[in-house]
């Protein structure tokens, strides 16, 4: 088995991680703003420096190219996201990379002749500062001129942005590749939760990516004042949302497990101490990796959140935000990563992803799968997030032989 320059990779780690460095040791880099930009250079300067290939398509996508000796070589992918969510750790995402990165430097040291263009890419904003998956979207041409106006922050500044990069929102709508010059796509992630870490295992190779579907719900009842409103003739909007969120709870733990439901936002109006709450608007999101089993999940818990209304004599209105289908992964991909991670010796076992990734987006179009190193606790999007340095060279050496083995083994 080929080994990566692990000196190296965890060095690339340790100087990307001074760009946006928080005081608590996290990195604030938002996708498209200066401190991205600085990231972006950074990439390109390493990237030359190893005698690869640099280009940007018009969603801002990074590539770096190591090519086959044959020019009409199909293209193998591989690579991850460098942006991060405020304030967050420095693994998630750069590990995905910078392991591509270092896998075509040390094929490309090897001498190691490979059927295939090998390609490092960087996609913009997977976090979504401005829209989730903008960057993987593009790629595969599933985003529309109607999600380019509708982006977190405003469109002014959305375009304010994009031009730090030399980008519009008209080139990231010409970002679409052609699928038939790829063979693959391979990714490698911190796992951001305690799977691996409490079955000390190694390796978490991921065979489906859940769904995802997001409302807006709207308790709607009549304020009154606190004090002499009598209990028994309220329409508490509060009331209706809070019974919604226990019983929805208990449904998705008990009837719909590993499915994951969860209500991160609430607003209420018009939001005084001594108002009864008219109204209450409240986040939901719904996640699980059964397309069946999301669509259950979807109508049982709209119909609790009716119930839960009426009962308090409140109307309610469902607004659907947008929805994001579960994503099988590639089981000639899948075998190949186990097929490297067993012969490094590295445990390893198939885990479904809770968190939205740009594979699933690749997945779409093209054979893609990715695997998991372990996160200490658990912890991310947060700077306490950290991966043992053994498991990030882990994830550069099961990255590098996953790729080596899929060059050699296209279906």
């Amino acid at each position: 088995m080929l080994n990566i320059n692990e000196q190296r990779l965890l060095s690339d780690l340790k100087e990307l991680s001074e760009i946006g460095k928080t005081s608590a040791g996290g990195v604030n880099r938002p996708a498209l703003s200066e401190l991205d930009v600085e990231t972006r250079n950074w990439f390109k300067t390493k990237a030359t420096e190893a005698g690869l290939t640099i280009d940007q398509d018009g969603a801002g996508n990074l590539t770096a190219t190591l090519p086959a000796n044959n020019p009409d070589a199909k293209v193998l992918l591989a690579g991850s996201h460098l942006d991060s969510v405020p304030n967050g750790g420095r693994f998630d995402g750069p590990v995905g990379v910078l392991s591509a990165l270092e896998s075509l430097r040390t094929i490309k040291e090897s001498d190691l002749d490979l059927p295939v263009h090998l390609r490092c890419i960087s996609f913009t904003d997977e976090e979504g500062s401005w829209s989730s998956l903008i960057g993987s979207r593009a790629f595969i041409g599933e985003i529309t001129a109607q999600d380019l106006t509708q982006v977190r922050g405003g469109v002014a500044a959305f375009d304010e942005a994009l031009a730090r990069i030399d980008c519009t929102r008209e080139t990231v709508l010409q970002a679409k590749c052609d699928p038939s010059d790829y063979v693959g796509f391979v990714e490698v992630h911190i796992e951001q939760g305690t799977r691996l870490e409490q079955q000390q295992l190694n390796i978490g190779v991921v065979d489906e990516i859940v769904g995802i579907q997001w409302y807006w719900l709207k308790f709607l009842g009549e304020a009154a004042h606190s004090g002499t409103m009598p209990m028994a003739d309220r329409k508490d909007a509060n009331w209706g949302a809070s019974l919604f969120v226990q019983r929805a709870k208990d449904i998705v733990k008990n009837d719909f497990f590993p499915g994951v439901l969860n209500c991160g936002q609430a607003q209420f109006k018009p939001g005084a101490f001594n108002i009864v709450p008219a109204e209450v608007e409240l986040a939901l999101e719904l996640r699980h990796g059964s397309k069946e089993k999301l669509d259950q999940m979807e109508q049982i818990i709209l119909d609790v959140a009716k119930s839960s209304a009426a009962e308090f004599e409140l109307d309610l209105e469902v607004k659907p935000v947008s929805k994001v289908p579960p994503a099988p992964m590639s089981e000639h991909v899948i075998s190949n990563i186990e097929k490297a991670a067993s012969g490094l010796g590295l445990s390893n076992t198939r885990l479904m992803s809770f968190a939205g990734h740009d594979t699933q987006s690749l997945s779409a179009i093209m054979p893609a799968s990715m695997f998991f190193v372990p996160s200490v606790n658990g912890i991310s999007h947060n700077p306490k997030e950290f991966t043992h340095e053994e498991d990030v060279v882990n994830a550069g050496n099961v990255m590098l032989n996953s790729l080596i083995n899929l060059a050699q083994n296209i279906t």
